[in-house]
């Protein structure tokens, strides 16, 4: 099954909801899992996790059908073509249209996903319970939020890009342990792994967070151990044994400047 492709109402949804970011934004919308694949398309795949739909016990076709329906009923999805908007042309050169419309704050959201030009995600995982924080980049400092709960709830938001730095930071260290900036270790990765003091101090990591990226300076990946008393950071950007690696702990601006130094620059056309 192919996506169909964005039209000019999609875009001005979209280009709408970027310039009605804020500093403190409300949670735009929510969505679950089952509904992002009955609008998405079962077969596509999703740049966000689906910890619902992806469970053994759960059937996601016939959840995905059930969420449609109920997306119908509450008036986000409309099938009649008499009481449809306008989609106008369609973008990137597409040839296939959705069979229906959606809600016009939906398709801004779903055409923002499916168009970033960066994105930053933040697996942060606390014992067994996963969790995600996407930002999607856009130009113009537009921003869409995306955080993902364990139970499949995907809530939106519209933060202004410099509040984002500040967002990704008390996602990471909720109880605001960061300390100081330090170099803790200084060596191969190989050597970290088997330093005990090193290991001694990750194991007390209360959470991990792993932060992904790619925009204009490319991809990167970094690992933050959230302690009992410390953060610290980790670059793990290739993970090959013999690289030559940093682990440093944090202060409050430290962690707040290096997430900000993360949100990458969208990718622009040569």
């Amino acid at each position: 099954m192919s996506t169909p492709a964005p039209t000019e109402r999609d875009a001005a949804a979209a280009f709408e909801l970027l310039a009605g970011a804020e500093e403190s934004p409300p949670v735009l919308a929510v969505l679950t899992d089952e509904e992002l694949l009955a609008i998405d398309g079962i077969e596509q795949p999703q740049v966000a996790d689906t910890p619902f739909t992806d469970r053994d016990d759960v059937d996601a076709a016939a959840y995905a059908s059930a969420a449609f329906r109920s997306l119908i009923a509450r008036g986000l999805v409309v099938i009649a073509d008499d009481a449809q908007e306008t989609e106008g042309e369609l973008l990137t050169g597409g040839t296939e249209r959705r069979a229906l419309q959606l809600d016009r704050t939906l398709a801004g959201i779903t055409a923002l996903r499916r168009g970033p030009l960066g994105v930053l995600s933040a697996h942060r995982q606390v014992a067994d319970q996963l969790t995600e924080l996407l930002v999607y980049v856009f130009p113009a400092g537009g921003i869409l939020e995306e955080l993902v709960t364990v139970d499949g709830f995907h809530h939106f938001s519209l933060p202004v890009r410099s509040a984002v730095p500040e967002r990704l930071a008390v996602y990471l260290d909720p109880q605001g342990v960061a300390d100081q900036d330090a170099t803790v270790f200084s060596g191969t990765l190989e050597d970290l792994q088997q330093d005990a003091g090193i290991v001694t101090r990750l194991d007390d990591a209360r959470a991990i967070t792993v932060l992904a990226g790619t925009g204009a300076g490319g991809r990167f990946q970094h690992t933050v151990f959230t302690a009992s008393s410390a953060v610290y950071d980790l670059d793990t950007g290739g993970g090959e044994p013999a690289r030559d690696v940093e682990l440093v702990s944090l202060s409050p601006v430290g962690l707040r400047d290096l997430l900000a130094a993360l949100v990458p620059e969208p990718v622009t056309s040569a």
